[in-house]
């Protein structure tokens, strides 16, 4: 998992994937199903090069070229399936934050960007007092699985546990938005216990799966 973690090759150019409602967060996988022609044509350049494509926050009006966040999610392709159609089903893990710097205009049918990655800063307190308090208040507040406890039990850092607990959570889209712009640590921290207790009542977490 290391080495699908390193960006050290990374050219700052990198397509984009805008969906509207949907901010991804490092850290975490996506599932994604790809069906539209251009972004099958997006995911076939991605997987003959360095596999990584930019999730980003859809504005859209209805346009051709819709307006699109300024801060995305650079992830990497982990696991694809190729259908027989030329649709994908493929696996994206979170690697970094990234700002747009300026879209590009190569011949695609795909937009792309020219991104800067930004780095997290770390929290000055200590980071295991910090995670033991956001999962007690967690905990405390919705409830959690068994499974999503180990998840966070496992992350490597205070800010990939704080990433994946904001990924979870049933916020709104511009609440997680402001949190993946945000790269100081404790910030985020402190974000996330604001919107616990904002809850209006306990309830079980993560909510039930949809029929659909």
């Amino acid at each position: 998992m290391h080495d699908e973690l390193d960006l050290k090759d990374f050219s700052g150019r990198t397509p984009l994937f805008p969906l509207s409602g949907v901010v991804m967060f490092p850290h975490v996988v996506v599932p994604l199903h790809i069906f539209e022609p251009r972004y099958r044509r997006m995911t076939e350049d991605a997987l003959d090069g360095d596999r990584l494509i930019t999730m980003v926050r859809l504005l859209g009006d209805g346009s051709p070229r819709p307006p699109i966040e300024g801060v995305g999610c650079l992830g990497r392709i982990i696991h694809h399936e190729r259908l027989a159609d030329g649709r994908f089903n493929i696996l994206l893990l979170g690697r970094s934050r990234v700002r747009l710097l300026r879209e590009t205009t190569d011949d695609l049918p795909y937009r792309s960007a020219e991104v800067e990655v930004l780095e997290d800063v770390p929290a000055s307190a200590s980071e295991e007092q910090a995670r033991a308090g956001l999962v007690e208040h967690l905990r405390r507040m919705v409830g959690a699985a068994p499974e999503l406890l180990e998840l966070l039990d496992r992350a490597e850092s205070l800010g990939a546990l704080v990433d994946v607990m904001a990924h979870a959570l049933a916020a709104a889209a511009d609440w997680k938005q402001r949190l993946l712009e945000e790269t100081s640590v404790e910030a985020r921290v402190q974000a996330l216990h604001q919107w616990l207790r904002e809850l209006p009542a306990r309830r079980t977490f993560p909510p039930p799966f949809s029929d659909n």
